[in-house]
């Protein structure tokens, strides 16, 4: 390590220009995958936030909780068994602010209020502690469409009015910011756009585990995580996109093998005076084993420095996602696999004749 800091200090501005094109790179895989992950949270951070464990939902349903339907006698005979359940109706519609024309996308999570699988408000109050009649919990991100506690949204196909009553934090669905209603609001909602309309729950929400004996009856559990792999789109563009991460963090690490073998090359004779006065090939790797070590070490702290740096100053409606652990992850991959690639100048160390690089076989 020490020989290999010398080196680094002695040829400066080459390794200069290898640093900063380590950290450009560094930065580059570090910030799309912020972006992946923002993506798949666009698609699905409502169900994966939410404080439940399951999900009944109808067999034939494949699992997509939209298209599911379970029947009001199922929450009670749960209830009576003792498990904790929570019905859940989501539904995509538009709402108008009160006083303006345009429509906004919104999906609707019809909860019961107060239930578990509530989430917190980090402005305004719950849904139960509402005194509006049709009370509404809205993702912060309409705060950048202008709409503020106490205003009152339309909407569009019924007409009927909610009033917001708190705002919460990261709750989307399906690239849909959302807005949490009470179930009988969703029920006036469901009835005024179908007078024939009969109550029931596309899910039922369970935390902890469940007894229920689903057999013969049509339905079935499943997990959260199964929900959210079966979210339309999310499955294709969460995989895509980590593909390509990752496909970008090896040609990187590549890119750095080959200028470290470029170096090593330059770097013949040197090599070849130091076996020639009896330094074998294992420190010979290990001193460049170390500086790719040094050099991809530093690049990673930088680029996590400079990539949670621009995080704070992108616009929040951009999908940028990265946690401390994903991001630790990811440069620690860079780092191993960029320490792998040097693996072909130590190859070519080991094959160096000292005789021949320091031209002493020469007639």
């Amino acid at each position: 390590m020490k020989y290999a800091w010398k080196e680094i200090l002695y040829g400066k501005k080459k390794y200069i220009l290898i640093e900063l094109l380590m950290i450009l790179l560094m930065f580059m895989v570090l910030f799309l995958s912020g972006l992946a992950s923002g993506l798949g949270r666009a698609v699905s951070s409502a169900i994966d936030t939410m404080n439940a464990d399951y999900f009944i939902v109808d067999d034939s349903a494949e699992q997509l909780i939209t298209v599911s339907s379970v029947g009001t006698q199922v929450l009670d005979e749960l209830r009576s068994a003792g498990a904790n359940a929570a019905p859940l109706d989501i539904q995509r519609m538009y709402i108008i602010k009160d006083g303006d024309d345009e429509k906004l996308n919104m999906t609707y999570f019809a909860i019961e209020a107060g239930s578990f699988i509530e989430p917190e408000t980090i402005e305004g109050t719950g849904l139960a502690a509402s005194s509006a009649d049709d009370p509404i919990l809205l993702d912060d991100d309409y705060k950048l469409e202008g709409i503020s506690l106490g205003d009152t949204l339309r909407d569009s196909s019924t007409d009927i009015e909610f009033t917001v009553a708190g705002f919460v934090d990261d709750r989307m669905y399906g690239h849909t910011s959302v807005g949490y209603i009470t179930t009988d609001g969703y029920t006036r909602l469901r009835k005024a756009l179908n007078p024939m309309y009969v109550q029931s729950y596309h899910a039922i929400a369970v935390r902890g585990s469940s007894d229920y004996d689903f057999a013969g009856n049509g339905l079935e559990l499943v997990s959260k995580h199964e929900i959210i792999e079966n979210i339309p789109s999310y499955s294709a563009e969460h995989l895509t996109i980590t593909m390509i991460v990752w496909v970008l963090v090896i040609i990187s690490a590549v890119i750095i093998g080959i200028f470290n073998y470029i170096l090593t090359l330059q770097k013949q004779k040197q090599f070849g005076v130091m076996k020639a006065v009896g330094m074998r090939n294992g420190e010979l790797a290990g001193i460049v084993i170390s500086e790719v070590l040094i050099i991809s070490v530093f690049a990673a702290a930088v680029s996590l420095v400079l990539t949670f740096a621009m995080a704070a100053a992108i616009p929040e409606k951009m999908p940028f996602y990265l946690e401390a652990s994903d991001a630790v992850a990811v440069t620690a991959a860079f780092v191993a696999i960029s320490v792998l690639s040097s693996m072909l100048s130590v190859v070519n160390i080991s094959r160096i004749d000292p005789v021949k690089a320091i031209g002493g076989g020469e007639e």
